[in-house]
């Protein structure tokens, strides 16, 4: 029984490797108070679950989030440069393909009091 477990686990680990693709590299979430100073006031006081996200070239990948986001890229400055809604159940997004650069990509979960940021280069 213990050899066919190892052996599923093998069989699976493959179709998840063979179904990525070769650029695609996820993407490492960090997790920040919307309101550094404020109270919690009722609101949870732990965050929702992370997003599981890859990134290959101005396509983000999401894994299982089954709540809507709010996508935000600031650029260099901290200027806003593009924003979108993300329905719950998205697989993927495409960031218009003018961006190019560093930015700072940030997930707003709805009615949270905590989002979700990384860098990434596009």
């Amino acid at each position: 029984m213990k050899n066919l477990f190892i052996c599923l686990l093998f069989v699976l680990g493959g179709v998840h490797f063979a179904s990525a693709s070769p650029n695609e590299s996820e993407v490492i979430l960090q997790v920040r108070d919307v309101n550094p100073g404020g109270t919690l006031g009722g609101h949870p006081r732990t965050p929702v679950a992370r997003p599981s996200i890859a990134q290959d070239d101005h396509t983000l990948y999401f894994n299982n989030v089954g709540y809507d986001l709010t996508l935000v890229l600031l650029d260099e400055d901290g200027e806003e440069a593009y924003t979108t809604f993300v329905p719950a159940g998205t697989t993927s997004v495409v960031l218009p393909s003018t961006l190019s650069g560093d930015y700072e990509l940030q997930l707003y979960p709805d009615d949270s009091v905590y989002y979700f940021y990384t860098d990434i280069e596009l």
